[in-house]
C-alpha cells in the first residue's frame, strides 16, 4: 500500500541522489511520519544513488527498473522464463555491486527483495559473470530449438503470427478468444495486470484453409532499459521472424498514443521487424465513443474487443489477406489417390470436384506454400 507520494520536476538529476537533497528531506520525513517500510523512485538510479538515498531515509530504497523485475519475478512460471529473470536480475546487479554487502544480506518478499544478490552476500563479480554466462546458454538454447521448430512449421506451410503491444493491452485475452474459437487447444484468458505474460506462448489456429502459429509476447512498457530488452530477447525472437505482426492496443488507455509510440520504438531500436504490421484496437467496448484514426505505421488496422466473435472474425480476415495469396488449381486425381481429397479438404478450398474416367476432376483454391504438395496432380 502506498502511504505517501513526493513529486519533484528537474531539469537535470543531481548526482549523489538524483533528486534534490531537500526532497530527500522530505521523503525522510514522510518515512518517519508514516512509518514506511520501502521507499520506490519512479526512475533509474545508479549504486551510488540508491546507497546516498538508503543513508539519508534509513530505509531500502528501489529504483524503477528493480520494481519491474519483482514484477517478473512473480510472474515467471517456466524454467527458461524464470532464467531470464534471473539474468535481468543479475545484469542489473553487476555494475551496482560494490557496496552492496550490507543491503544484499537482506531477505524479504517485499518489492526489490527477490533478487538473486539478496540470497548470496559472497557473490562476487566473477562468480556474478559466470552465472550470466550459464544463463544465457541456458536461454540460448531454447532459442535454437524454438527457432528448429519454426522452420519446420514454414516448411510445413504453417504461417507465424506473433502479437506485441504495451503491456496489459490484451494480447493474451486475444490469443485465448482465438485458441478458444480457431484452435486445437484451450488456454485461460489473460488477467488484468501488467507483464502477465513473460513465457512465449503459442497457439495452433486453422482459418480458411491456412494454418497460423500465434505466439504471445511480454508486454512492453515506457523507458524499458535497454538490458532488460536484451535480457528478454528470446521471448521476442518470435516477432522478428513473424509473416505478420499484430500490434494489440488498448484503445480505452488515456496514453494510448504514448503507448503506440513506445511499441514502435522497441520495435525499430531494438528488434528487426520486417513483417506487415496490423493493428489492432482492443477493449473499445468500454468506450463511449469512438474516435480512431487509424494507425499510420501499420499496413492495416481493425477496431473491437478481443472477447468478441465478430471481433476475431475481422481479424482472421485481415490476417488472410497480409500473409500472400492463394493459387487456383486444376487437379487430376486418381481413384487410388484419394488420400489427396482429404488433404485438399483439410487444408485447401476444394471449389468443384467431379469424376471423369478413372480420375477425380477437382478445382481448388491452395495457399500458395501448400501448392507444391499438389503439383504432381495438376493437368495430368
Amino acid at each position: 500500500m502506498v502511504v505517501a507520494e513526493a513529486v519533484q520536476v528537474l531539469d537535470q538529476p543531481h548526482s549523489s541522489t538524483y533528486i534534490g537533497m531537500g526532497k530527500v528531506q522530505e521523503i525522510a520525513n514522510l518515512v518517519t511520519v508514516f512509518h514506511a517500510d520501502l521507499v520506490v523512485i519512479s526512475v533509474d538510479l545508479s549504486g551510488s544513488q540508491a546507497r546516498n538515498l538508503e543513508n539519508e531515509c534509513k530505509l531500502r530504497v528501489v529504483d524503477r527498473t528493480q520494481v519491474i523485475l519483482d514484477i517478473f519475478a512473480r510472474r515467471a512460471r517456466s524454467f527458461e522464463g524464470k532464467a531470464q529473470v534471473k539474468l535481468a536480475q543479475l545484469m542489473y546487479l553487476l555494475p551496482r555491486l560494490s557496496g552492496q554487502g550490507i543491503q544484499m544480506s537482506r531477505l524479504g518478499g517485499g518489492i526489490g527483495t527477490r533478487g538473486p544478490g539478496e540470497t548470496k552476500l559472497e557473490m562476487d563479480r566473477r562468480r556474478i559473470r559466470q552465472e550470466i554466462s550459464n544463463l544465457r546458454k541456458i536461454v540460448d538454447d531454447e532459442v535454437e530449438r524454438r527457432s528448429v521448430s519454426r522452420r519446420r512449421r514454414s516448411r510445413q506451410g504453417v504461417y507465424a503470427v506473433s502479437l506485441v503491444g504495451y503491456t496489459n493491452a490484451g494480447k493474451t485475452t486475444l490469443l485465448s478468444g482465438l485458441a478458444r474459437r480457431l484452435g486445437d487447444r484451450q488456454m485461460d484468458a489473460g488477467q488484468n495486470r501488467i507483464f502477465d505474460t513473460l513465457d512465449p506462448t503459442s497457439r495452433r489456429i486453422r482459418w480458411a484453409g491456412r494454418t497460423f502459429v500465434v505466439t504471445d509476447t511480454v508486454g512492453f512498457i515506457r523507458d524499458l532499459p535497454h538490458h532488460l530488452i536484451n535480457a528478454f530477447r528470446s521471448s521476442l525472437e518470435a516477432v522478428e521472424e513473424a509473416d505478420v505482426v499484430v500490434h494489440v492496443v488498448d484503445a480505452s488507455s488515456p496514453f494510448i498514443q504514448e503507448e503506440m509510440e513506445t511499441v514502435y520504438q522497441v520495435m525499430k531500436e531494438s528488434l528487426a521487424v520486417h513483417a506487415p504490421v496490423l493493428t489492432f484496437f482492443n477493449k473499445t467496448d468500454q468506450l463511449s465513443e469512438l474516435n480512431l484514426t487509424g494507425d499510420v505505421h501499420a499496413n492495416a488496422w481493425i477496431a473491437g474487443s478481443a472477447l468478441e466473435e465478430e471481433t476475431i472474425i475481422k481479424l482472421m480476415e485481415k490476417l488472410d489477406e497480409l500473409v500472400g495469396h492463394k493459387i487456383r488449381m486444376h487437379l487430376r486425381i486418381p481413384f487410388d489417390r484419394s488420400d489427396i481429397i482429404a488433404i485438399l479438404d483439410q487444408k485447401g478450398l476444394v471449389n468443384h470436384i467431379q469424376e471423369d474416367g478413372q480420375v477425380y476432376e477437382v478445382e481448388a483454391e491452395v495457399d500458395e506454400r501448400e501448392a507444391w504438395q499438389f503439383a504432381p496432380f495438376a493437368g495430368v
